[in-house]
């Protein structure tokens, strides 16, 4: 920016135009953001003072969010935040972020629950990351006035100390939804039984990692996108732990958008009793539910 802009209009015009020049999508939006979150105001008041100017620490503080954008940083990073489910959600490099498609992985969870009239609910996650899947979870069964528990598993301690603190974020107590420290891969069996297992895992095979965007590879966590082998990993443990006697529920996965037919290969190896994958908004198989 050669020439300070006089105001927020003029700033989110010229900003518009270096992030078109750079491919960055969604500019103006990416643009009114950064500012909102620069000022604390929502977009209404964005829109309601165009021909405010900014202080000089707020013209600094914007042209650094800026810079980052522009080197590919996600939006949600600079941020440090995210709705998911229509909950805040904080988020940083040790965590995913919290993607729309995961959103149905939640809403079909919700609506087998309450088809089945349950007054009580206990759910094992697999791969809490942020803890977006358990407190939306949570929160929505809390609102139906269900008896809720939530044990999740990550074996990142530092996504976990976020998801202790977006469980704060959003009203819950701590220890509420128990989070472990805990290797997937060191677990063949569940010590009891739950209603649901729930994982939207790593699926990305590590041939196809490399040729993600840099947004998403340069930022996010590795062990959160990929396996580092095929993307069927995490999913043949997954049945496996779901496969023992002691489990009697119901498990719900998110899968990559064309893993149907190599994981209906593996369901083959069990004997569960039928499975089901659903279509994202997108019309690409996302969801998939099993039954023992």
């Amino acid at each position: 920016m050669l020439k300070v802009p006089d105001n927020l209009s003029e700033f989110i015009n010229v900003t518009v135009k270096i992030f078109e020049d750079k491919k960055i999508k969604d500019a103006r939006l990416n643009a009114e953001l950064l500012l909102c979150d620069v000022l604390k105001c929502s977009r209404i008041d964005l829109y309601l003072n165009f021909d405010k100017p900014l202080t000089k620490d707020e013209i600094k503080i914007y042209k650094d969010f800026v810079q980052r954008r522009l080197k590919n940083e996600p939006l949600q990073y600079i941020l440090g935040k995210t709705s998911f489910y229509g909950f805040d959600i904080m988020v940083n490099d040790k965590v995913l972020i919290p993607r729309q498609e995961t959103e149905i992985l939640v809403e079909k969870v919700l609506n087998d629950i309450k088809s089945r009239s349950l007054k009580e609910v206990s759910v094992f996650e697999i791969g809490a990351g942020s803890g977006c899947i358990s407190i939306a979870l949570t929160k929505m069964l809390k609102l139906e006035n269900l008896d809720v528990k939530i044990y999740a598993v990550d074996i990142s301690a530092e996504a976990l100390e976020v998801a202790e603190k977006n469980c704060e974020l959003n009203g819950l107590k701590h220890g509420e939804i128990k989070f472990i420290v805990k290797d997937i891969f060191e677990i063949e069996k569940l010590s009891r039984n739950f209603d649901y297992i729930v994982s939207n895992p790593p699926y990305i095979p590590f041939d196809e990692y490399h040729k993600l965007d840099k947004e998403v590879k340069d930022y996010e966590p590795m062990i959160s996108l990929t396996d580092k082998e095929n993307g069927l990993k995490f999913y043949e443990r997954i049945f496996k732990i779901a496969s023992d006697e002691t489990f009697t529920g119901k498990v719900y996965c998110e899968t990559g958008f064309d893993q149907k037919e190599d994981l209906e290969k593996i369901l083959l190896q069990y004997n569960f009793s039928s499975h089901c994958f659903y279509k994202d908004y997108s019309g690409n198989f996302r969801i998939l539910e099993v039954k023992k």
